[in-house]
Protein backbone atom coordinates (compact mmCIF):
# COMPACT_ATOMS: atom_id res chain seq x y z
CA UNK A 1 0.00 0.00 0.00
CA UNK A 2 1.04 3.67 0.28
CA UNK A 3 3.11 5.25 3.01
CA UNK A 4 0.79 7.94 4.39
CA UNK A 5 3.36 9.22 6.90
CA UNK A 6 5.24 11.18 4.23
CA UNK A 7 2.68 13.29 2.30
CA UNK A 8 5.08 15.33 0.17
CA UNK A 9 3.69 17.80 -2.34
CA UNK A 10 5.20 18.17 -5.77
CA UNK A 11 4.62 20.43 -8.78
CA UNK A 12 1.52 19.95 -10.89
CA UNK A 13 1.83 16.99 -13.23
CA UNK A 14 3.86 17.49 -16.37
CA UNK A 15 2.12 17.68 -19.73
CA UNK A 16 0.58 14.41 -20.78
CA UNK A 17 2.61 12.06 -22.91
CA UNK A 18 -0.44 11.44 -25.09
CA UNK A 19 -1.90 13.27 -28.10
CA UNK A 20 -4.80 15.64 -27.56
CA UNK A 21 -7.46 13.16 -28.72
CA UNK A 22 -6.46 10.65 -26.04
CA UNK A 23 -6.16 13.34 -23.35
CA UNK A 24 -9.67 14.50 -24.24
CA UNK A 25 -11.06 11.01 -23.51
CA UNK A 26 -9.64 11.10 -19.98
CA UNK A 27 -10.89 14.65 -19.39
CA UNK A 28 -14.39 13.71 -20.54
CA UNK A 29 -14.55 10.76 -18.17
CA UNK A 30 -13.34 12.74 -15.17
CA UNK A 31 -15.65 15.66 -15.94
CA UNK A 32 -18.63 13.29 -16.03
CA UNK A 33 -17.55 11.76 -12.71
CA UNK A 34 -17.19 15.20 -11.10
CA UNK A 35 -20.64 16.21 -12.31
CA UNK A 36 -22.08 13.17 -10.59
CA UNK A 37 -20.38 13.94 -7.27
CA UNK A 38 -20.60 17.77 -7.40
CA UNK A 39 -17.57 17.97 -5.07
CA UNK A 40 -19.55 16.65 -2.10
CA UNK A 41 -19.45 12.87 -2.11
CA UNK A 42 -18.18 9.97 -4.16
CA UNK A 43 -20.92 9.00 -6.63
CA UNK A 44 -22.85 5.74 -6.50
CA UNK A 45 -22.16 3.50 -9.49
CA UNK A 46 -25.90 3.31 -10.22
CA UNK A 47 -25.71 6.99 -11.22
CA UNK A 48 -23.45 6.14 -14.15
CA UNK A 49 -25.06 6.80 -17.53
CA UNK A 50 -23.00 5.13 -20.30
CA UNK A 51 -24.66 7.31 -22.94
CA UNK A 52 -23.18 10.42 -21.29
CA UNK A 53 -19.63 9.18 -21.86
CA UNK A 54 -19.80 9.48 -25.67
CA UNK A 55 -16.24 9.21 -27.04
CA UNK A 56 -14.89 7.84 -23.76
CA UNK A 57 -17.11 4.76 -23.79
CA UNK A 58 -14.91 2.50 -26.02
CA UNK A 59 -11.98 3.11 -23.64
CA UNK A 60 -13.92 2.87 -20.38
CA UNK A 61 -14.25 0.09 -17.83
CA UNK A 62 -15.85 -0.58 -14.46
CA UNK A 63 -13.99 -2.40 -11.70
CA UNK A 64 -15.46 -4.16 -8.67
CA UNK A 65 -13.52 -4.98 -5.52
CA UNK A 66 -15.03 -8.16 -4.10
CA UNK A 67 -12.42 -8.62 -1.34
CA UNK A 68 -8.98 -7.22 -0.45
CA UNK A 69 -6.70 -8.19 -3.33
CA UNK A 70 -9.61 -9.23 -5.56
CA UNK A 71 -10.50 -6.56 -8.15
CA UNK A 72 -12.46 -7.67 -11.21
CA UNK A 73 -13.29 -5.99 -14.53
CA UNK A 74 -17.09 -5.93 -14.78
CA UNK A 75 -17.58 -3.77 -17.90
CA UNK A 76 -15.08 -3.03 -20.68
CA UNK A 77 -15.31 -0.95 -23.86
CA UNK A 78 -14.48 -2.20 -27.34
CA UNK A 79 -11.09 -0.48 -27.49
CA UNK A 80 -9.99 -2.54 -24.47
CA UNK A 81 -11.07 -5.74 -26.20
CA UNK A 82 -8.96 -4.65 -29.19
CA UNK A 83 -5.92 -3.92 -27.01
CA UNK A 84 -6.03 -7.17 -25.07
CA UNK A 85 -7.40 -9.36 -27.89
CA UNK A 86 -9.68 -10.96 -25.30
CA UNK A 87 -12.92 -10.04 -23.54
CA UNK A 88 -11.64 -8.90 -20.11
CA UNK A 89 -15.01 -8.93 -18.35
CA UNK A 90 -14.78 -11.03 -15.20
CA UNK A 91 -10.99 -11.03 -15.26
CA UNK A 92 -8.66 -9.49 -12.71
CA UNK A 93 -7.58 -5.86 -13.00
CA UNK A 94 -4.08 -7.30 -13.36
CA UNK A 95 -5.05 -8.56 -16.82
CA UNK A 96 -4.11 -5.15 -18.20
CA UNK A 97 -0.48 -5.55 -17.10
CA UNK A 98 2.64 -7.57 -17.77
CA UNK A 99 3.81 -10.02 -15.12
CA UNK A 100 6.56 -7.58 -14.12
CA UNK A 101 4.11 -4.70 -13.48
CA UNK A 102 1.15 -6.61 -12.07
CA UNK A 103 2.03 -6.51 -8.36
CA UNK A 104 2.73 -2.78 -8.42
CA UNK A 105 -0.51 -2.10 -10.33
CA UNK A 106 -2.56 -4.14 -7.86
CA UNK A 107 -0.86 -2.30 -4.99
CA UNK A 108 -1.92 1.02 -6.52
CA UNK A 109 -5.55 0.06 -7.16
CA UNK A 110 -5.90 -1.39 -3.66
CA UNK A 111 -4.59 1.88 -2.20
CA UNK A 112 -7.01 3.84 -4.40
CA UNK A 113 -9.94 1.85 -2.99
CA UNK A 114 -8.71 2.23 0.59
CA UNK A 115 -8.06 6.01 0.43
CA UNK A 116 -10.27 6.48 -1.69
CA UNK A 117 -8.37 8.33 -4.40
CA UNK A 118 -8.26 9.30 -8.05
CA UNK A 119 -5.35 7.64 -9.86
CA UNK A 120 -3.69 8.55 -13.14
CA UNK A 121 -1.04 6.06 -14.24
CA UNK A 122 1.21 6.47 -17.32
CA UNK A 123 1.93 3.17 -19.07
CA UNK A 124 3.95 1.69 -21.90
CA UNK A 125 3.58 -1.47 -23.97
CA UNK A 126 6.09 -3.17 -26.23
CA UNK A 127 5.36 -2.97 -29.96
CA UNK A 128 7.99 -5.53 -30.91
CA UNK A 129 11.64 -5.62 -31.86
CA UNK A 130 13.02 -2.32 -33.14
CA UNK A 131 9.84 -0.29 -32.56
CA UNK A 132 9.17 2.45 -30.03
CA UNK A 133 6.91 1.36 -27.14
CA UNK A 134 3.26 2.32 -27.21
CA UNK A 135 2.38 5.12 -24.77
CA UNK A 136 -0.80 4.82 -22.76
CA UNK A 137 -2.48 6.17 -19.64
CA UNK A 138 -4.92 4.72 -17.15
CA UNK A 139 -7.42 6.71 -15.07
CA UNK A 140 -9.26 5.39 -12.01
CA UNK A 141 -12.24 7.19 -10.42
CA UNK A 142 -13.79 5.73 -7.24
CA UNK A 143 -17.49 4.98 -6.90
CA UNK A 144 -19.69 3.64 -4.12
CA UNK A 145 -22.01 0.64 -4.15
CA UNK A 146 -25.64 0.61 -2.96
CA UNK A 147 -24.45 0.19 0.64
CA UNK A 148 -22.26 3.31 0.41
CA UNK A 149 -18.96 1.42 0.35
CA UNK A 150 -16.23 2.31 -2.16
CA UNK A 151 -16.12 -1.02 -4.00
CA UNK A 152 -16.25 0.24 -7.61
CA UNK A 153 -13.89 2.14 -9.88
CA UNK A 154 -14.92 3.81 -13.10
CA UNK A 155 -11.92 4.17 -15.38
CA UNK A 156 -10.40 4.34 -18.81
CA UNK A 157 -7.26 3.12 -20.53
CA UNK A 158 -6.23 5.12 -23.60
CA UNK A 159 -3.33 4.23 -25.90
CA UNK A 160 -1.71 6.39 -28.58
CA UNK A 161 -1.45 5.24 -32.16
CA UNK A 162 -2.70 2.28 -34.21
CA UNK A 163 -2.91 -1.05 -32.44
CA UNK A 164 -1.86 -3.48 -35.11
CA UNK A 165 -2.80 -7.15 -35.13
CA UNK A 166 -1.49 -8.19 -31.72
CA UNK A 167 -2.37 -8.19 -28.03
CA UNK A 168 -0.85 -5.74 -25.55
CA UNK A 169 -0.07 -5.88 -21.85
CA UNK A 170 1.22 -2.78 -20.10
CA UNK A 171 4.19 -1.82 -17.96
CA UNK A 172 4.30 1.23 -15.71
CA UNK A 173 6.44 3.86 -17.43
CA UNK A 174 9.82 3.97 -15.72
CA UNK A 175 9.90 7.78 -15.79
CA UNK A 176 6.22 7.94 -14.82
CA UNK A 177 4.49 10.50 -12.67
CA UNK A 178 1.69 8.79 -10.77
CA UNK A 179 -1.27 10.98 -9.89
CA UNK A 180 -2.77 9.88 -6.56
CA UNK A 181 -5.37 12.35 -5.28
CA UNK A 182 -6.89 11.57 -1.89
CA UNK A 183 -10.59 12.44 -1.85
CA UNK A 184 -10.92 14.00 1.58
CA UNK A 185 -14.27 15.74 1.32
CA UNK A 186 -14.69 18.35 0.03
CA UNK A 187 -12.43 17.42 -2.85
CA UNK A 188 -10.34 20.60 -2.80
CA UNK A 189 -8.12 18.99 -0.11
CA UNK A 190 -5.65 16.94 -2.17
CA UNK A 191 -2.57 15.10 -0.92
CA UNK A 192 0.07 12.94 -2.56
CA UNK A 193 1.77 9.83 -1.23
CA UNK A 194 4.79 7.82 -2.19
CA UNK A 195 4.24 4.29 -3.38
CA UNK A 196 5.69 1.73 -1.01
CA UNK A 197 8.08 -0.44 -3.05
CA UNK A 198 7.00 -3.99 -3.73
CA UNK A 199 9.56 -6.43 -2.30
CA UNK A 200 12.11 -7.44 -4.92
CA UNK A 201 11.25 -4.60 -7.27
CA UNK A 202 12.92 -1.23 -7.69
CA UNK A 203 10.69 1.85 -7.29
CA UNK A 204 9.51 3.18 -10.65
CA UNK A 205 7.10 5.96 -9.68
CA UNK A 206 7.11 9.59 -8.64
CA UNK A 207 3.91 10.97 -7.13
CA UNK A 208 2.44 14.41 -7.67
CA UNK A 209 -0.67 16.33 -6.76
CA UNK A 210 -2.85 17.42 -9.68
CA UNK A 211 -4.84 20.43 -8.53
CA UNK A 212 -6.14 21.43 -11.93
Amino acid sequence: MFDRTDPRSAPTAAASRLPEAERAVLRLLEEDWRQMCSGREIPVHAQLDPHALHNALPHAFLLQRTAPGAVRIRVAGQRLHDLLRVDPRGMSFGTFFTAAARDVAMNIVESAFDAPAIVGLPLTASRGLGRQPMKAELLLLPMRDAQGQTTRMMGALVAAGPLGNRSYRFDIAEDATLRFDDLNLPFDDRRSHRARPVPGQRPVLRLVVDNT
